[in-house]
C-alpha cells in the first residue's frame, strides 16, 4: 500500500493552525505523516504545534532559525519518506476528500504532480479552477498561463528527488520548483484535478500581494536559470520580450520581435517535443500574431517564422480589440 506524507512550513500562523492542522486530522484517507517544519516562529506557533505533536504521533515537529518559505520546505522534503508527498500552507484547510481524490489519480493516472481547484475564504470567496491537461499545464509554466496551485499540490516522491525550491527567490517558488521539474524530467506527467478540495485563505498579509513587484525579475530569473537544462539559451532581452508579450499581453516592436523570435522557435520545439502540443503552440503563434494586428512587418516576420497568417478580417478584429 502506497504511503503519504504532508508538507506543513510554518510561520507566525498561530491565528490559523488549528484549523489547517484539524484539516489534516480529518481526512478521508489519512496521512502516515506530517512534517512540520518550524520556521523561527515568534507568535505562538510553536506552542500550538506542540500541543498537537503530543498527542498525534504522525506528527514530526521540526523547528529552525528562521529562513524563508523556500528552506523550510526544502529542509521538510529531506524528512518526508512517502511515496506521495502533499504540500499545504499553514493559513488554509484541506477539504477531507483532497488526500483521496488526489491520491486515486496519482495512481491511476500514474502522475508525478497534480493539483486541484481552489475555493478561496477570507477576503475573497470564489472558486478556482485550473487546467487538467498536460500540454497546457507543460505550455502554461513556459508562457505564465495557469499551472498547478503550489499549495494544493500532491507529488510522486521518487520524481522531486533531484528537485527543490530555490531559496533566492521570495516570490514564484512554487513556479520555479515545478519548472526545475519539468527542465529536469521533461516527460513528467502533471494534472489538476478540477473539483476544489482546498481551501486557500486570502488576507493582506500574504506574501504575493507584499513582493507581487518582484514578479518580472523572479520569472526572468527562473527561465535563466532552468532553459539551458534544456539547451535553451536566452538573453536578457529576450527574456523581457518574453514577459512582456505573455505576462503584460503587449506587443514588441519591429526590432524587439525580430530578437525574441528565434527564443519563441526554440520554445515552441520544446512543447512538440515534450508534450502533445501542437494545437496549443499554433494558438501561441496565432495570439502572438493577433497582439502585433496593426504592424505589417512584424506580422511578416512571424509568418517567415510560424507560417501563421491572419486575414485581413482577423487583422482588422484583432486590432479593433486592442
Amino acid at each position: 500500500m502506497s504511503t503519504l506524507s504532508v508538507l506543513l512550513p510554518v510561520y507566525n500562523a498561530a491565528p490559523y493552525l488549528q484549523d489547517a492542522l484539524d484539516s489534516l486530522l480529518k481526512q478521508q484517507r489519512a496521512p502516515d505523516q506530517i512534517v512540520i517544519i518550524n520556521d523561527g516562529s515568534t507568535d505562538d506557533s510553536l506552542a500550538i504545534l506542540e500541543r498537537y505533536a503530543a498527542r498525534e504521533q504522525r506528527i514530526e515537529l521540526y523547528s529552525t532559525a528562521n529562513g524563508g518559505v523556500s528552506r523550510a520546505r526544502n529542509l521538510g522534503l529531506e524528512h518526508c519518506h512517502g511515496d506521495y508527498i502533499a504540500l499545504m500552507d499553514a493559513d488554509d484547510r484541506s477539504l477531507p476528500e483532497r488526500f483521496a481524490e488526489q491520491l486515486a489519480a496519482m495512481q491511476t493516472q500514474r502522475l508525478d504532480a497534480c493539483g486541484c481547484a481552489l475555493q478561496t475564504f477570507g477576503r475573497k470567496a470564489r472558486e478556482v479552477v485550473y487546467p487538467a491537461e498536460e500540454a497546457t499545464l507543460k505550455c502554461n509554466y513556459l508562457f505564465y498561463g495557469r499551472t498547478i496551485p503550489g499549495p494544493a499540490a500532491m507529488l510522486r516522491r521518487e520524481a522531486v528527488e533531484q528537485v527543490r525550491f530555490d531559496e533566492s527567490l521570495r516570490f514564484a517558488e512554487d513556479l520555479g520548483f515545478f519548472l526545475a521539474l519539468l527542465m529536469q524530467s521533461p516527460g513528467a506527467r502533471l494534472h489538476n484535478l478540477q473539483q476544489p478540495l482546498y481551501a486557500y485563505r486570502t488576507h493582506d498579509g500574504q506574501a504575493s500581494k507584499r513582493l507581487s513587484s518582484e514578479n518580472q525579475a523572479s520569472l526572468s530569473y527562473l527561465l535563466r536559470t532552468w532553459l539551458p537544462v534544456a539547451g535553451i539559451h536566452a538573453e536578457q532581452a529576450q527574456l523581457s520580450s518574453h514577459y512582456r508579450l505573455w505576462h503584460e499581453q503587449l506587443p514588441l516592436s519591429t526590432e524587439e520581435l525580430a530578437h525574441y523570435l528565434p527564443l519563441m522557435a526554440h520554445l515552441s520545439n520544446w512543447l512538440l517535443r515534450h508534450a502533445p502540443a501542437g494545437q496549443h503552440v499554433q494558438a501561441l503563434w496565432v495570439r502572438m500574431a493577433r497582439l502585433h494586428a496593426g504592424n505589417r512587418e512584424a506580422l511578416e516576420l512571424i509568418s517567415a517564422r510560424s507560417g501563421i497568417h491572419l486575414s485581413l478580417w482577423q487583422r482588422l478584429a484583432a486590432y479593433l480589440r486592442r
